[in-house]
């Protein structure tokens, strides 16, 4: 049933919570339980020094959604997949049913955002002087080059400062080797474009049994698209 089944949404780097809310709003109706997850790394009054604190909230609402009974899946976007993988190492089997990347990273052991990228800061990164800040240039391009230029404005203007740092933290566990993984394409992506979305499905995680969607969207289809983005989460949750 539906009702047993508790959709965990872990946003992206500058992204608060708030920007799943057309999706988990689509997914109630469908009767699923939706949780929202606010990382604090994103906006924090002091800037985080790794990834470990967005670990620990995901694993608490895990924990808190498993003792109520529910089946988990947890949905991650973009950097959010970082954390989101780390702290598979701290569930037991089953306690999370399905992982699904939206426009994430699968990355292996050992490696973080960062590193992914060749180690580099990407063109867009607007790191501050002292290293404990980035915030993205351009984000309307970047992230919502799909949607209105209204719609732009305000998502831009709904973005926080994010902790550097936590690029640079490495993963010790990857939680798409072990939990069931559904990764969704997105095809007109300017911030992880296809191909990179792509090299990471069929070459990092190449033997795994990784199931994939794609929907024609940009970074952000949860705003963009949010019925489809619901729809292909409610498939991911289902098995198709």
């Amino acid at each position: 049933m539906a009702a047993m089944n508790t959709i965990l949404f872990v946003p992206g780097a500058w992204h608060r919570a708030k920007c799943f809310s057309d999706v988990a709003a689509l997914l109630k109706q469908s009767g699923y339980n939706t949780e929202l997850i606010e990382l604090p790394s994103v906006g924090p009054s002091k800037h985080l020094e790794n990834f470990d604190r967005d670990v620990a909230v995901i694993r608490e609402r895990v924990e808190k959604a498993r003792a109520a009974g529910q089946k988990v899946t947890i949905v991650a976007h973009s950097y959010g997949g970082l954390p989101t993988t780390e702290a598979g190492k701290y569930f037991t089997r089953g306690e999370v049913s399905q992982l699904v990347y939206l426009a994430s990273f699968i990355i292996p052991e050992g490696s973080s955002l960062i590193s992914a990228f060749g180690g580099n800061d990407l063109p867009w990164f607007d790191v501050s002087e002292d290293g404990t800040e980035v915030r993205p240039k351009h984000p309307e391009a970047i992230f919502y080059n799909d949607m209105s230029e209204e719609a732009q404005a305000n998502a831009v203007a709904n973005l926080a400062p994010h902790s550097y740092r936590v690029f640079h933290s490495a993963l010790t566990y990857a939680a798409w080797k072990h939990v069931p993984t559904t990764y969704v394409y997105c095809s007109r992506d300017a911030a992880i474009p296809l191909e990179i979305q792509k090299t990471m499905v069929e070459r990092t995680a190449q033997g795994f049994p990784i199931r994939t969607q794609e929907l024609d969207a940009s970074h952000s289809p949860f705003l963009s698209l949010p019925r489809e983005t619901a729809d292909a989460i409610e498939r991911a949750v289902l098995g198709g």
